[in-house]
C-alpha cells in the first residue's frame, strides 16, 4: 500500500498492538470489525476511513492518535469534561485538578529549561522532552478553558 496513512496506522499499531491499550481484539469488536481487519489496518495494508478514525480515536483515547491528526494546523487537543466529572448541576467537580495540571506541567516546562541553561545546551532529547511538555501544557490549558465554560 501506498504511504498514505502509514503514520497514523503505525503510532495506533503502537498503542494497541505494542502497549497493547486495550488490545486488538478488544478495539475490532467496538468498531465492529473482524480482528483480521483492523490488523489490516493497523499494519498499513489497508487504510482507515474517516468513520473509522473517528471510531478509534473514540473507542481509545490516546492523545497520540489525535495529535497526529492535528500536526501542523492550528488546533490543540483538549480533554472533554465527560457527564462523570460533573456535580448535580453540571459544572465540573475537577475544575482545580484541571487547573493544578496547567501549573503541574508549565512547572516541568520550567525545570526542563533550567537544566537546559544550567548544561550549557539542549540536545535532541531534551528538545524533544521540551516539546512534549509544551504540548501537554496546551492541552491542560484547553482542557480547563472547556471546564470553565462548561462544554
Amino acid at each position: 500500500m501506498a504511504e498514505r496513512g502509514r503514520e497514523f496506522a503505525d503510532i495506533a499499531y503502537t498503542v494497541l498492538v505494542v502497549e497493547k491499550k486495550p488490545g486488538v481484539e478488544t478495539v475490532a469488536a467496538a468498531l465492529g470489525m473482524t480482528y483480521a481487519v483492523l490488523h489490516s489496518r493497523l499494519i498499513n495494508r489497508t487504510c482507515f476511513s474517516a468513520d473509522e478514525i473517528n471510531a478509534l480515536v473514540r473507542a481509545v483515547p490516546d492523545v497520540r492518535l489525535v495529535n497526529y491528526l492535528l500536526k501542523e494546523t492550528g488546533f490543540i487537543a483538549a480533554d472533554r469534561p465527560s457527564p462523570e466529572t460533573a456535580d448535580i448541576d453540571g459544572a465540573p467537580v475537577d475544575l482545580q485538578r484541571s487547573a493544578t495540571r496547567v501549573v503541574v506541567n508549565a512547572t516541568g516546562i520550567l525545570e526542563v529549561v533550567d537544566a537546559v541553561l544550567a548544561g550549557g545546551g539542549i540536545d535532541h532529547r531534551r528538545e524533544a522532552l521540551v516539546h512534549r511538555e509544551i504540548d501537554a501544557t496546551e492541552r491542560a490549558l484547553a482542557t480547563l478553558r472547556l471546564r470553565l465554560t462548561g462544554e
